[in-house]
């Protein structure tokens, strides 16, 4: 797999001066516009020009395919700065271009964008109001429409185009130049990342800022589901997220990983493992320091790859761990099992559901914060240790028919309905005995005005409108519904971070209060349930929150009464599927693992069969990852996965 990408030079930058990102202080970056046709088409041929050497090689035949990456993995570096607007020559005419062919006459314009002065020959690029002095920052909403809004949203509206169209032309350029049957990946489409920061993540010196461009919406990644069917697109390679990948944390590839598997295409995950064999002193990205916890993060990659369908790999990118002995056995048996392991079928199973709208932040004031709250710190802290397994799609994936059931639909980001969403919804989510969980500022947007009409028709919850940004923090004050009942009197969540307008359910059942201005005490977390009497697998549940993220036994409690099967009790990492069962943690001691059916189960580690039940029990030795092979039962005429675990027992080192 030939591994290449299209970097800038310098000197295509002094011969393209107009092509370059310049920000709104006018400095010129070194990165190329988004808006440059040039840099796309020099791009898509400079990766024709690598696959037509390859192909020229005498090892030609032994190429499987291409991995072209994007340039800084898709993510301009200028938005690691928090720079969003581009004020080069080529964007200032591809957005006058965009404005006359969005609004067509000036008079639409101008009311669209609440000035009588704007005109399609003269308009200027808009800058950034999350830039500006703090209490200034402080007091724009979160969530807004309509004419001081309106230009930060055609601005990334656009941003989506042109990112849109210039994969497309890579992807197109490529197909044309590779034969077959090499496949095309690319390393892009990070929706389950939304709201990072990289610069205050990556660099210690750099500030955590207050307000920050969303990075992905901020680079064009906006509407990416029409490019993950692109038929030259054989599949997708990103890092592992950095952020929680050390031991005790979890193993989600960057990329939108289910949403590939989803289309039978092919996912590459970088394993990228810091070692005690070299970067112990530098301690950065999870780094593992001895061996035991090296193998304790390397069976949590193993096994979120044969839960999630995807392929990890490894990178040695610090260090010869490869010359460590004792690395590279635990490597080698991994790389036994998931040779083994291709033989499996790979079934999802009903469990919680993740539903991204990657078009959200259009109907936001830009701000990665909330995002940063709602997907990557609710991954990481309540929905992977719920012992329940997830899946993350994107919201046009329930329109496929292919897929698969679950229990929970979790939508942190459908903030604006169109009665296209409503249909799908209605279709797939709202049947079935579903539970839904709304996160804050659901349907809080109908594209042109903010406020609770459209929510109240999404959720089915009257609601109370507060215009204000507003930290929350809800508190758990009905132990009586079997979605609360166990859970400790100090059951609080939330975060201080302020935003707003602020929603908040005023009938249902109110499960939580959120406390807030004035100390008054507003619904935070409530239910409704529109399942038909007497027949639970007919309509749905809604449950509204008002704050995020929820902790892992809330998360636990919502999918148990939605009917989804709980493998964990203990708030370690669960992964599974139907074939694959696996528990990560950094406590010892005692731990069970509650299988849906009875199962052959053989250790998938060490290759011991351990016997048929339909629990699993042992002691963990943290930090460690326990793995297991199931099979619906053992007979004389054995399922291929219990052949394919005797094949494994016999490769144990």
């Amino acid at each position: 797999m030939v591994r290449n990408l299209p970097t800038v030079a310098e000197c295509w930058n002094e011969l393209h001066p107009g092509q370059i990102f310049v920000d709104e202080d006018g400095k010129r970056h070194k990165t190329p516009s988004l808006a440059s046709e040039a840099w796309w088409k020099i791009s898509a041929s400079a990766g024709a020009a690598a696959i037509r050497f390859c192909e020229s090689r005498s090892w030609a035949n032994r190429v499987i395919g291409y991995w072209y990456g994007l340039d800084h993995e898709g993510t301009p570096p200028y938005l690691f700065e928090g720079k969003l607007f581009d004020h080069s020559p080529v964007m200032v005419a591809r957005w006058r271009a965009w404005l006359r062919e969005k609004y067509v006459t000036l008079a639409h314009l101008r009311s669209a964008h609440g000035n009588e002065t704007l005109d399609f020959d003269t308009a200027t690029v808009p800058t950034d109001r999350l830039r500006g002095r703090m209490e200034d920052v402080a007091a724009i909403r979160y969530w807004e429409a309509g004419p001081a809004h309106q230009p930060l949203a055609d601005y990334l509206e656009l941003l989506g185009r042109l990112f849109r169209s210039g994969v497309a032309q890579l992807l197109d350029t490529l197909q044309a130049t590779t034969p077959e049957p090499r496949v095309i990946l690319i390393d892009a489409f990070k929706q389950a990342m939304a709201g990072w920061h990289n610069f205050a993540f990556f660099d210690p010196t750099y500030p955590y800022p207050f307000a920050w461009p969303e990075t992905l919406a901020a680079a064009g990644n906006q509407g990416v589901a029409t490019l993950l069917d692109h038929p030259a697109l054989g599949g997708v390679v990103t890092p592992i997220d950095y952020q929680l990948r050390g031991v005790g944390g979890i193993t989600e590839p960057e990329g939108i990983v289910d949403s590939i598997v989803l289309r039978g295409k092919a996912f590459f995950a970088e394993c990228d493992i810091r070692t005690y064999h070299d970067d112990v002193e530098k301690g950065f990205y999870g780094t593992a320091r001895n061996l035991t916890e090296f193998e304790a993060i390397n069976w949590r990659n193993v096994a979120a790859a044969l839960t999630r369908g995807f392929n990890p790999y490894w990178m040695d990118l610090v260090g010869d761990w490869y010359g460590d002995p004792a690395i590279h056995r635990t490597i080698k048996r991994s790389t036994d099992v998931l040779r083994e392991s291709a033989k499996l079928p790979h079934t999802t199973v009903p469990g919680i559901a993740v539903i991204l709208d990657d078009r959200s932040v259009l109907d936001t004031n830009g701000n990665g914060s909330f995002l940063h709250q709602a997907i990557l710190a609710d991954l990481k802290t309540g929905l992977s240790r719920c012992g329940v397994p997830y899946r993350i799609y994107l919201l046009e994936d329930l329109a496929l028919p292919q897929f698969p059931e679950h229990r929970v639909f979790y939508f942190p980001n459908l903030f604006r309905v169109t009665p296209e969403k409503l249909d799908l919804l209605k279709s797939k989510v709202f049947t079935n005995g579903h539970l839904v969980l709304w996160g804050p500022g659901s349907g809080i947007s109908d594209g042109t005005k903010i406020g609770i009409d459209a929510a109240e028709e999404l959720t089915g919850f009257a609601f109370d409108f507060l215009d204000i940004n507003d930290p929350r923090l809800v508190q758990v004050t009905d132990f009586d519904h079997p979605i609360t009942a166990n859970l400790p009197a100090d059951t609080f969540f939330g975060t201080p971070l302020p935003y707003g307008p602020l929603m908040t359910p005023r009938d249902g059942r109110i499960l939580g209060t959120c406390h807030g201005r004035s100390g008054k005490a507003r619904g935070g977390l409530a239910l409704k349930d529109f399942r038909q009497e007497g027949s639970p697998s007919t309509g749905w549940i809604s449950l509204f929150t008002a704050t995020v993220p929820l902790p892992a036994n809330l998360w636990r409690n919502v999918a148990r009464f939605a009917g989804a099967h709980i493998y964990s009790e203990s708030n370690d990492v669960l992964m599974a599927s139907r074939e694959v069962v696996a528990l990560h943690s950094i406590k010892s001691g005692p731990k069970t693992i509650h299988l849906p059916r009875m199962s052959s189960v053989r250790d998938l580690i060490s290759g011991e069969l351990l016997g048929t039940s339909n629990k699993i029990e042992f002691v963990l030795q943290a930090p460690q990852t326990r793995a297991f092979l199931l099979s619906e039962s053992p007979s004389a005429d054995e399922p291929s996965s219990s052949r394919i675990a005797n094949h494994l027992k016999t490769k144990v080192p």
